[in-house]
């Protein structure tokens, strides 16, 4: 059964957050993928080896270079934040693409998995929406910018947040506004100093299926363009949202809730791999659930057993 975005406050022009979920860190940028990210980002934005549009869809205000940069390096980090993620969950995954596309062109998605397509989007550390560009998706929860590809659809949409607060970052720099003509010739040295230098930690508020976006997209949960947000934050443009206090645990990517009788989503679901043999691990139910490996059938017998916190037994 699906979940659903649930309803804002709405006073007025003003839109606030009902349901929400605290930030809890999981784990730092790991200095391999912030590097790759900031080679990325700097070459999306600076460098100007890619190139990134500098306007959201529907929206009317330009992005400046240090705007496009700080998005781009938060959305890089997000996407290797997610790879880390299901790798240390012994998930197969394939690893981020770093290759710079030049304007018009982009990776038709964030990250494949066993398969499935997963779209990755970021926010800040103290952000409880999930928000979507209603410009970018039709009603049946495809990417337009997509559909003349085979990638349009995407089975997960997850959220990932960071902390500390990239445009405030810029902004104590006064790097976010400036101007071109304004940009030092340090640049880059400016940014490794400090942005790269952060210790950039993240969480997972969740995540949503492809058939909650569609519901979304076709119950119109949308903050108009030029609405306040929270009574601080003004939309450039009208987004669809879904508020964090409503998406699935990280963990049900994998693992179905050990309450529920009938999975109707398994056909979705990832699937863990033995660290010791590689053979599937499956949830068991003893005393209590666990993960054993599938290999216990084999001769030599996989002994490898893990309860639902990770530990080993």
């Amino acid at each position: 059964m699906d979940n659903q975005a649930g309803e804002l406050r709405i006073e007025g022009n003003n839109y606030f957050v009902k349901d929400k979920k605290d930030f809890h860190e999981y784990a730092s940028i790991l200095p391999e993928d912030k590097t790759d990210s900031f080679e990325f980002a700097f070459g999306m934005s600076y460098a100007k080896t890619g190139e990134h549009r500098d306007y959201r869809s529907g929206g009317t205000l330009h992005r400046t270079m240090g705007q496009i940069f700080i998005n781009t390096f938060q959305g890089k980090m997000a996407e290797f934040a997610l790879y880390r993620y299901l790798k240390n969950h012994n998930i197969d995954v394939e690893k981020p693409d770093i290759d710079q596309y030049e304007l018009g062109k982009w990776d038709t998605y964030d990250i494949c998995c066993q398969e499935k397509l997963i779209s990755v989007k970021s926010t800040k550390y103290y952000g409880n929406l999930l928000l979507l560009e209603t410009k970018d998706w039709n009603e049946n929860g495809e990417y337009k910018p997509n559909i003349s590809e085979t990638t349009s659809r995407y089975d997960y949409t997850v959220l990932v947040r960071f902390k500390p607060d990239g445009d405030s970052l810029m902004k104590q720099q006064s790097l976010l506004y400036q101007e071109e003509s304004e940009i030092p010739d340090n640049i880059r040295s400016i940014l490794i100093e400090n942005i790269f230098n952060q210790d950039w930690k993240y969480d997972f508020p969740g995540f949503i299926y492809n058939s909650e976006l569609v519901r979304t997209i076709r119950e119109h949960k949308i903050i108009p363009q030029n609405a306040m947000l929270n009574g601080k934050t003004k939309m450039d443009a009208e987004n669809y949202y879904f508020q964090t206090g409503n998406m699935h645990g990280m963990m049900e990517m994998y693992t179905k809730p050990t309450k529920q009788q009938y999975d109707e989503r398994a056909a979705q679901m990832l699937w863990r791999k033995c660290p010791l043999c590689g053979n599937r691990l499956t949830l068991k139910h003893g005393k209590v659930w666990f993960w054993a490996c599938e290999g216990y059938r084999n001769n030599p017998q996989c002994t490898f057993r893990e309860s639902l916190d990770g530990r080993r037994f």
